[in-house]
């Protein structure tokens, strides 16, 4: 068992010292990735031609009791486009009248 035991060390040493000379020659030339710029295109949501983004999206089909797996590109234009966390944080509601009213008696009276 001991020898078996040390060629299992001596392998998993060796693909340890190949991953790590890929893995900075990798990250040493990697730049950071840039949005796509739009293109003139037909959006897939709206139907418009107008300036367009590709977006990755997952797909999922069923066809006689087999089910598919997949990623598809879709064409989006500005409005149509998925949004992102950060955007849809950024978008605060405005309270009406009555909302600040009751938030600041509720902060009045301990509560929030």
């Amino acid at each position: 068992m001991g020898l078996l035991d040390d060629g299992f060390a001596r392998k998993i040493a060796a693909q340890r010292r190949a991953w790590d000379m890929t893995k900075e020659h990798e990250n040493k030339n990697r730049e950071p990735r840039q949005p796509a710029a739009p293109k003139m295109g037909v959006c897939d949501k709206c139907h418009k031609e107008t300036m367009v983004r590709a977006f990755r999206s997952r797909q999922t089909d069923r066809m006689d009791g087999a089910a598919s797996f997949g990623t598809v590109f879709k064409h989006y234009c500005e409005e149509c486009a998925p949004k992102s966390r950060a955007q849809k944080d950024a978008e605060v509601p405005q309270l009406t009248n009555k909302q600040v009213k009751n938030l600041m008696r509720s902060a009045k009276k301990g509560l929030l």
